[in-house]
């Protein structure tokens, strides 16, 4: 069930906030790792992206620009992962971590999130997006070249480090995994080419956030790719919560 006939259920946690989403799309993810990571509950509802609800008129009044996520706080409305990302380690979050309050540290922070929205995101939408709407069975080799290169970019970034920003992790590994994760689903990761982007891949995947709110997704856009299945009604149970959910995967594992 999408947000259009959803039935109201009070969410444990942050009540007043909502995130709308589905959960092959790695910027949806992200802000699901984000809010695992910070132990934060909002309402989340499902979107059925194939049944086209993210352009209801309810949502489309939320984001013009149809797109997901989207995120309600009272009457704050954000519809970028990593602006929503940022504002719930900021406003909600006790813990400095994820996201330090030192300037320098921050503005590193952002600098990766920004490589993710404006080299890492535009690569896989080039590369997904003819496969999962238009019919195409493969990705096409000049995509294959672009998501490349921006793999040797991130292997020379993790130089002579173990996460993206420095000694812990931050929502810039977040961010960048949700993205990676399904960009390895397109053009698997090699890993005598990239051996530190590999192990920075795989020592994420570790991460229990990655394995609440990244692994279902990740596995739902593999079948989608690999054979075109479309999801079916009885996943789209939505609204629940961020609690909820985590619960769910916690008791299959």
């Amino acid at each position: 069930m999408g947000a259009g006939g959803s039935k109201t259920i009070i969410a444990g946690g942050l009540k007043h906030c909502t995130l709308w989403k589905a959960d092959r799309s790695p910027s949806c993810r992200a802000v699901m790792m984000a809010l695992d990571a910070l132990n934060l509950s909002i309402t989340e509802v499902d979107v059925n992206m194939d049944k086209g609800e993210h352009k209801s008129p309810e949502l489309t009044t939320l984001n013009p620009l149809q797109t997901l996520p989207i995120f309600k706080d009272r009457e704050l409305i954000l519809n970028d992962s990593h602006a929503i990302s940022m504002y719930l380690a900021n406003r909600y979050s006790t813990s400095d971590q994820l996201l330090p309050r030192d300037p320098g540290r921050m503005s590193v922070i952002a600098q990766l999130m920004h490589f993710d929205s404006g080299i890492l995101y535009p690569r896989y939408q080039m590369a997904a997006n003819p496969i999962l709407y238009e019919n195409c069975n493969f990705v096409m080799p000049q995509h294959v070249c672009d998501i490349e290169c921006a793999y040797n970019d991130l292997e020379t970034m993790l130089a002579g480090k173990t996460w993206l920003a420095g000694d812990t992790t931050t929502l810039a590994d977040i961010s960048v995994a949700a993205t990676v994760s399904t960009l390895n689903v397109l053009v698997p990761i090699d890993h005598t080419r990239y051996p530190r982007l590999s192990s920075w891949l795989d020592q994420m995947s570790e991460e229990i956030y990655f394995i609440t709110a990244n692994k279902t997704g990740l596995g739902e856009f593999t079948r989608r790719i690999d054979r075109g299945t479309v999801c079916d009604d009885s996943v789209f149970k939505c609204p629940r919560s961020s609690t909820s959910r985590r619960g769910s995967v916690t008791e299959r594992n």
